[in-house]
C-alpha cells in the first residue's frame, strides 16, 4: 500500500510537472500576446496624441482666422464711419460755399445798383477801386509830407511866426473838418440783412471819425441810427443800433445818411 501511495505520489508529481510545463508555455504565449498588445496600445496612444495635437493646431488656426475676420470687419466698419463723417463734412462745405456764393451775388447786385454806369460791377471791382483810392491818398499824403518838409526847411528863420501860423492853421483845419462833417450827407450803398450790416459811401477822407453817430433818413422821415464798426478810407461799415429802427421800416440802399456828432 505504501508503495502504491508512493508510486501514485510520484505519478502525481510527474503530472504536476507536466501540467506546469504546459501552463508555462501557455503563460509565455499570453505574455507575448500581452507584450504585443502593449506595443499596439503605445502605438495607438502615440497616434491619438498626434491626432489631438493636429486637432489643437486646427482649433488654434481657426481661432486666429476668426480673430482676423473680426479685426478686418472692425477695420471695414471704421472706414465706413470715416467715410460717413467725410461725406457729412463735404455736405457742410458745399452748403457753406453755396451760402457764400449767394452772398457774393447779393453784394454784386447791390454794387451794380449803386454804380449803374457799369464801371464797378463786382466786389472785386469795388475793392480795386478802393485800392486805387488808397494808393492815390497815399501818394497825396507823401506829396503833402514833402511839401511840409520844404515848408519847415524854409521857415526855420521865422520859428515864432511859423508856430503861430501853424496853430491858426490847425484851428482852421479842425473847424473846417467839423463844419464839413456836419454838412456831410452820404448814401447807403449796400445792406446785408442776414449779417445785419450796412455800407455807407463815406469814410476817413471825408472827415468821418470812428465814434461818429449816423442817422439814416428816407426823404424827411427818420429810418434808424447806425453805429460804425469798421471805418475805411471812403467806406463805412456799420450796424443798426438796437431799438433805433422805425417800426415797419428797414434800411435800404439809397437811403441818406447824416453824420450827427463830432469830436
Amino acid at each position: 500500500m505504501k508503495k502504491f501511495i508512493m508510486i501514485f505520489a510520484a505519478v502525481a508529481m510527474v503530472g504536476a510537472v507536466v501540467v506546469g510545463l504546459i501552463n508555462k508555455k501557455e503563460l509565455e504565449g499570453k505574455l507575448a500576446d500581452l507584450k504585443e498588445v502593449g506595443v499596439q496600445v503605445r502605438d495607438t496612444t502615440a497616434k491619438l496624441g498626434e491626432a489631438e495635437d493636429k486637432r489643437d493646431d486646427a482649433v488654434e488656426k481657426e481661432v486666429q482666422a476668426k480673430d482676423g475676420r473680426n479685426q478686418a470687419a472692425a477695420a471695414v466698419e471704421g472706414v465706413k464711419q470715416n467715410l460717413k463723417i467725410v461725406a457729412r463734412s463735404l455736405e457742410d462745405v458745399t452748403a457753406e460755399l453755396k451760402k457764400v456764393e449767394i452772398e457774393q451775388k447779393e453784394i454784386d447786385l447791390a454794387i451794380t445798383k449803386q454804380f449803374p454806369d457799369g464801371n464797378i460791377k463786382t466786389a472785386e471791382d469795388l475793392n480795386m477801386s478802393l485800392t486805387m483810392l488808397k494808393d492815390s491818398l497815399t501818394e497825396n499824403q507823401n506829396k503833402k509830407a514833402e511839401l511840409n518838409a520844404q515848408l519847415t526847411s524854409a521857415s526855420q528863420a521865422k520859428q515864432t511866426e511859423v508856430a503861430k501860423v501853424k496853430e491858426e492853421e490847425k484851428f482852421q483845419v479842425t473847424r473846417a473838418e467839423k463844419l464839413s462833417l456836419n454838412s456831410l450827407v452820404a448814401t447807403v450803398i449796400a445792406v446785408n440783412k442776414e449779417w445785419g450790416f450796412v455800407m455807407v459811401n463815406a469814410g476817413r477822407v471825408h472827415g468821418v471819425s470812428a465814434d461818429a453817430s449816423l442817422l439814416v433818413k428816407r426823404g424827411s422821415e427818420r429810418v434808424a441810427r447806425l453805429r460804425i464798426v469798421n471805418l475805411e478810407s471812403s467806406i463805412v461799415v456799420a450796424d443798426v443800433v438796437d431799438d433805433s429802427s422805425v417800426s415797419g421800416i428797414n434800411v435800404q440802399p439809397g437811403d441818406k445818411v447824416i453824420f450827427e456828432t463830432l469830436n
